[in-house]
């Protein structure tokens, strides 16, 4: 009985090194949502070279994914967690010589490749901590070191670039310290033991988690526009909250998270991410004419709870799919998907904005947020007709 028991623990110092590794990369990652921009701004940039850099970082973290997770069961998870950190911290460093546009668009494409790695590996490792049966709140719980850096990582940063007059070399120095803390911890945690039997080649691309991975690519696209240029709607608004809304959105998610996977363990995971993708939806909006501080930092808490429960959700129904052989090629499918979309949502929206006002856009961002809801509707009516 003893050891039933402890089969089924969840939470460990194990388990506690890998999510202080998550919050601190994730720290040195949204801490740079409201200094960035302006960094690129008063380097000479402008509104489509913000979108082209968070686009440039996302895109180096997926390219080098598919062969990362067709290889990450005989190279090991945490090797590749450590790796990813390390590459992340080394780019960062480099940030402190205030480099130009080119040389900062270069550093960002390397941490881009760390990043890849790091989220990879971190994904993988949490669905190998999760016991048979509680996928869905194993997910929950780590899931909740990416919020909670949302939480303060961007509020931080926008009162430092605010006291500091905009003193880069202080900003980025902030974020380096917390790439290194990522580092440390990354260092020790322990891979949990598998069955490395029939470990071989193997596909790029998993089919297993095409659905999720679609439906996972229509959340971030919307999550991309936001951290690219809610920054700068802000300013157009007049809305001195923006650092609020990160803070609010990111709490909302880390409750909505752990609730909703321990729901869809029990409900099925279609019954939980199905009615919280309208909600967030109907967040999106509430943003699109947000006119005051109050208004929009209730989106955020609106929008908090439909995307942490959908995300929880829809990862689980990912996992479910998969067999631990499968996890890495599998994962490397959805978290390449998961970055697709804020490439998509960060450098379609950065060319758009020449044409269109941040009203419209985060309209199209609420109807791309609805798109996995009217396919599952047409779905069901074409069964309902055969």
């Amino acid at each position: 009985m003893t050891n039933g028991v402890q089969k089924e623990k969840i939470i460990s110092l194990n388990f506690m090194a890998l999510f202080g590794a998550i919050f601190f990369l994730f720290f040195a990652l949204d801490y740079y949502i409201p200094i960035l921009p302006f960094y690129v701004l008063d380097t000479g940039g402008n509104e489509a070279s913000v979108g082209l850099l968070m686009g440039l970082f996302t895109f180096c973290s997926i390219v080098l994914r598919p062969f990362q997770g067709r290889d990450i069961n005989h190279r090991g998870r945490k090797r590749l967690l450590v790796m990813g950190i390390s590459l992340y911290a080394a780019a960062g460093l480099g940030l402190l010589f205030l480099p130009p546009l080119p040389l900062l668009f270069m550093l960002r494409a390397v941490q881009g490749f760390g990043w890849g790695a790091f989220l990879l590996a971190f994904n993988t490792l949490t669905l190998d901590l999760a016991p048979p049966g509680r996928r869905g709140e194993v997910v929950g719980l780590m899931g909740i070191a990416p919020p909670f850096s949302l939480a303060t990582a961007p509020i931080i940063g926008e009162y430092f670039r605010i006291t500091t007059e905009s003193n880069y070399v202080i900003l980025f120095a902030v974020a380096s310290v917390a790439a290194l803390i990522a580092m440390l911890l990354g260092s020790l945690v322990r891979e949990p033991s598998r069955d490395r039997s029939g470990e071989g080649g193997s596909p790029l691309f998993s089919r297993k988690v095409l659905l999720p991975s679609l439906i996972i690519f229509c959340m971030t696209f919307t999550l991309g526009a936001i951290l690219t240029f809610l920054p700068l709607f802000g300013e157009v608004r007049n809305i001195q909250a923006v650092g609020y809304f990160f803070t609010v959105f990111a709490l909302t998610t880390m409750f909505s998270r752990p609730a909703a996977g321990r729901l869809s363990d029990h409900f099925g995971r279609p019954k939980v991410f199905l009615p919280a993708l309208v909600v967030a939806a109907a967040a999106l909006i509430m943003i699109a004419s947000a006119a005051t501080e109050a208004q929009l930092i209730l989106s955020a808490f609106i929008l908090g709870l439909g995307f942490g429960a959908a995300h929880s959700s829809v990862m689980a129904m990912a996992a479910d799919r998969l067999q631990v052989m499968e996890r890495g090629i599998g994962m490397a499918t959805f978290t390449s998907a998961f970055d697709l979309g804020i490439v998509a949502g960060s450098v379609t929206l950065g060319v758009l904005l020449r044409w269109f006002d941040f009203s419209a856009l985060f309209v199209l961002c609420a109807v791309i947020m609805l798109a996995p809801l009217l396919g599952n509707l047409i779905k069901q009516k074409m069964r309902v007709s055969a």
